[in-house]
């Protein structure tokens, strides 16, 4: 049967990934995308897109009106964000706006179209919120995109707690470090590149930063059918950072036993 999602943010990074991967997985795929001139469409990755701003309420609106035109809407993936940092002490207030109408508002009003419409279907659905490992663990002058990030977990389980009964469900996907354009701006930008792409390939003990198929993949998990009694949670795409205490070190002779440098 012909199925609808929307994906906010799917022009680049991780949005763009989840778009790919549940076109292939043979869902409809609506864009919301903030600039125009991503080839999405072109690229087959979406059927459609609407260019908007994911802060504005009508923007989820228009996205999910043109999702269900295409086909019963039963998914939906909140992804677009922003990072900016806010250090408490000297904070500007232009920039807390910002991240809290994106990661926050942005999110609610995506929540708010899609269980809109799963009601009016009288069908059940599956949200899924792009959160972080910023949701759970904390990072220096981070205080208002965590703030969102905490809020996103919450907004998951407020959903399906909510809707639970009408079949809905909902649950954060938090990744850590992802291999992204913006991951890759940020590095270049670094002071010292070297050592920005050494902290964060180094703090998973996976040691490595993900890929963005990685994160699509679970993303495609939580939509589908296989996992249809999950709901309400958080789950940890990071490689086990969020787990991690301190900085362990792996024995030096079981790395060596694979091959592997210390």
């Amino acid at each position: 049967m012909s199925r609808s999602v929307v994906v906010t943010g799917s022009g680049k990074g991780i949005g763009r990934a989840i778009a790919t991967r549940l076109s292939a997985d043979g869902w409809m795929v609506v864009g919301l995308e903030r600039s125009a001139g991503s080839g999405t469409v072109e690229a087959g990755i979406c059927a459609a897109v609407i260019v908007a701003d994911s802060s504005n309420r009508d923007s989820h609106r228009a996205a999910a009106k043109r999702a269900s035109a295409l086909a019963p809407l039963v998914g939906w993936v909140n992804n677009a964000g922003i990072t900016r940092r806010t250090p408490l002490h000297d904070l500007d207030e232009s920039l807390v706006r910002e991240v809290i109408e994106i990661n926050g508002l942005g999110y609610l009003w995506g929540a708010s179209a899609a269980v809109e419409t799963f009601i009016e279907q009288r069908s059940g659905g599956s949200i899924v919120n792009i959160g972080s490992i910023h949701g759970r663990t904390s990072f220096s002058d981070h205080a208002a995109y965590e703030f969102t990030k905490g809020g996103i977990d919450a907004l998951s389980r407020s959903i399906a707690v909510t809707y639970g009964r009408l079949g809905i469900r909902a649950n954060t996907l938090a990744p850590g470090g992802v291999r992204t354009p913006h991951l890759e701006a940020q590095v270049a930008a670094a002071a010292d590149s070297e050592a920005e792409e050494r902290a964060l390939a180094e703090g998973p003990p996976m040691r490595r930063i993900a890929r963005t198929e990685e994160i699509a993949s679970v993303a495609a998990f939580l939509l589908g059918d296989e996992s249809s009694y999950l709901s309400g949670q958080s789950i940890g795409v990071d490689g086990a950072w969020s787990a991690a205490f301190g900085n362990p070190v792996p024995d030096p002779a079981l790395l060596a036993r694979y091959g592997l440098e210390p």
